[in-house]
């Protein structure tokens, strides 16, 4: 009999009541000690190919549809033949109405697809676009969760492109996330901003505005590329004068 510490890779398993990862994830404990999934980022863009009512067998059905990082979980649905508002399912976060009134019963593909794309896109969460035979395309989702059908008969396809350059790391609320090293930098100071005057006529006093917003450290260097030494005083966090023994042109470097 084989324990779970001695199983080979290849056959240990997702724990039992876990919902299956998506690749690049990593279990985590949240700031509330539960268990969670921690995904990688990535960009997707879904694909929804409708489907045609037929005597109002749309109506209140919908799709699932969740917006950047799963901040709210959609049920988006049909009204085909009346206004009347859909509850919010169990486990959703709210309901956008695509309303079909207007076409009815019997709308076709293409009049579904148009009161979709123009619903979705005029939502703050999504941007959609549609082609001349109805299929809506979703772009620029950020780590969402895959969109579903349920019981449209709709065909979803969903393509994502996978975010690198990413560290896990505490943020400031405390819990683990994929971030962008470029903004790990930004944050810590270690990507520090910088600033390069160029002096084109020759003067023995460089007045620089920098708006670095400190007492940034400044190296100067002629024509000819070569170093020069000079006073340097800090009139604000913002501003130097630089003043040399003679006139010359060139560069400060400012960091």
């Amino acid at each position: 009999m084989k324990h779970h510490n001695n199983l080979s890779d290849s056959q240990i398993h997702n724990p039992k009541g876990f919902q299956p990862a998506r690749k690049r994830t990593v279990s985590t404990k949240n700031g509330q000690s539960l268990v969670e999934w921690v995904k990688a980022n990535y960009v997707s863009t879904v694909t929804i190919v409708p489907a045609a009512d037929v005597g109002g067998s749309l109506h209140h059905q919908y799709i699932c549809l969740y917006n950047d990082y799963d901040a709210t979980k959609y049920a988006v649905y049909f009204q085909i033949l009346n206004n009347n508002v859909m509850s919010t399912p169990s486990g959703y976060g709210g309901v956008i109405a695509i309303d079909l009134t207007v076409s009815g019963a019997n709308s076709t593909v293409i009049e579904i697809g148009t009161a979709l794309q123009t619903t979705l896109n005029n939502h703050a969460d999504f941007t959609a676009t549609k082609d001349n035979v109805g299929t809506v395309t979703i772009a620029n989702l950020t780590t969402s969760s895959p969109a579903l059908e349920n019981g449209t008969g709709f065909v979803i396809t969903i393509a994502d492109a996978e975010v690198t350059n990413e560290v896990l790391h505490t943020n400031a609320s405390g819990e683990i996330r994929f971030t962008p090293f470029s903004t790990i930098l930004a944050e810590t100071g270690v990507n520090d901003k910088n600033y390069v005057h160029t002096q084109s006529s020759a003067s023995a006093t460089w007045v620089v505005t920098h708006n670095l917003n400190k007492n940034a450290s400044v190296t100067v260097v002629d024509s000819a590329n070569t170093v020069v030494i000079g006073q340097v005083d800090y009139d604000s966090l913002n501003q130097i004068t630089l003043t040399f023994s003679g006139a010359f042109s060139g560069k400060a470097y400012f960091n």
